[in-house]
């Protein structure tokens, strides 16, 4: 997020509603009101460009406002909730298309791909980190970001190693950087036919291995609806392993396998509460409690969300960043999602 918003900017952004709105509402709208444009253009060009989606062309017009023209920072507060909140109701709305009947449909491959793509990716990546010369809180952070969910799971696992928060900044960069170019790669390998596969098996390989849940939507839907559902069925595989992998990495700092701290290990964990509310939608929808107008609706508005936050995530995404990560990060979190990437797709020709 940008710095703060000066007192000149807050007297030009949207001042004639001065008065009228809640502060917090004042402070947002103006990033809310560009987000949505921007997806309103996205959905246009998504019905205009068969080989665009909509969700991949509100992430690209964000990038290019965000790297070719001077964005002022009453926009970003804005931005900033359209990519997080926004994107998260939007989320939850996606449970409403999917029923426990296509949960189970999935099979057991799809629990065992991403556990094990998982587990080999994070041993292979704190092994990949050491022989790179990163600390072995470094090489766990970008393990736990690249093989579970992401900026989440970075979080959570610098919290239990109290990193140090140049090294939390990094290691997000790192992920959001290789997660967000796996999310616009995918889907082009699918519609090239680079690696031939179904629209079913195309989802599990995205909800398998790439990083963010947004990411995962993105890349999924951007093929078809089917390819969507899965792929975020299976990314919650990985999520909800984060909960013991937590604990047992947590034991392991403790029991001084992992690199020790100097004070203990916090254990104080965070979990991704709305995909609890994506799985009470998938709840809701099974038990039929929707009407087919009510859940046309809400698909629509599902999309929009969506859209805005990925319009959010383009305008966040600086290509300065790049030069930031560092030498050593950099080609891991390269060397790692191409691994990931890999392991993934080898397991689903294995076992599907």
């Amino acid at each position: 997020m940008e710095g703060q918003i000066s007192r000149e900017e807050q007297a030009i952004s949207f001042s004639f509603l001065k008065g009228y709105l809640p502060p917090a509402v004042e402070e947002k709208l103006p990033g809310l009101i560009l987000t949505a444009v921007i997806s309103a253009l996205a959905l246009y060009t998504g019905s205009q460009v068969s080989y665009v989606s909509p969700l991949l062309a509100a992430m690209g017009i964000g990038m290019i406002i965000r790297n070719f023209f001077i964005v002022p920072n009453f926009y970003f507060p804005g931005v900033f909730y359209s990519m997080r909140q926004v994107l998260r109701v939007g989320i939850v709305l996606l449970g409403s298309k999917i029923t426990i009947d296509k949960v189970l449909g999935l099979g057991w491959e799809s629990i065992l791909i991403p556990t094990v793509s998982l587990m080999a990716s994070l041993i292979f990546i704190i092994f990949l980190g050491k022989l790179f010369g990163l600390s072995q809180r470094m090489s766990l952070l970008l393990g736990m970001g690249t093989s579970i969910c992401g900026a989440s799971a970075v979080l959570i696992g610098g919290s239990l190693t109290k990193s140090k928060e140049e090294d939390v900044i990094v290691s997000i960069s790192a992920i959001t950087v290789f997660g967000t170019i796996s999310m616009l790669i995918y889907p082009f390998i699918y519609k090239l036919n680079i690696i031939p596969m179904t629209s079913e098996t195309y989802g599990v390989w995205v909800g398998a291995s790439v990083h963010e849940v947004a990411q995962v939507v993105t890349a999924g839907f951007s093929v078809d609806k089917t390819s969507g559902e899965v792929a975020v069925l299976v990314k919650l595989v990985r999520v909800i392993l984060l909960i013991p992998l937590a604990f047992v990495i947590s034991l392991l700092i403790n029991w001084g396998i992992l690199e020790k701290t100097e004070k203990p290990a916090q254990r104080v964990l965070t979990f991704p509460l709305f995909l609890l509310g994506f799985a009470g939608m998938v709840i809701l929808n099974s038990l039929e409690f929707f009407t087919p107008k009510a859940l046309k609706w809400m698909e629509f508005t599902a999309l929009f969300f969506l859209l805005m936050g990925m319009a959010g995530m383009g305008l966040e995404t600086d290509f300065r960043r790049l030069l930031k990560i560092g030498f050593r990060p950099f080609f891991v979190g390269l060397i790692s999602t191409v691994f990931i990437g890999g392991v993934s797709l080898l397991l689903i020709y294995i076992l599907k």
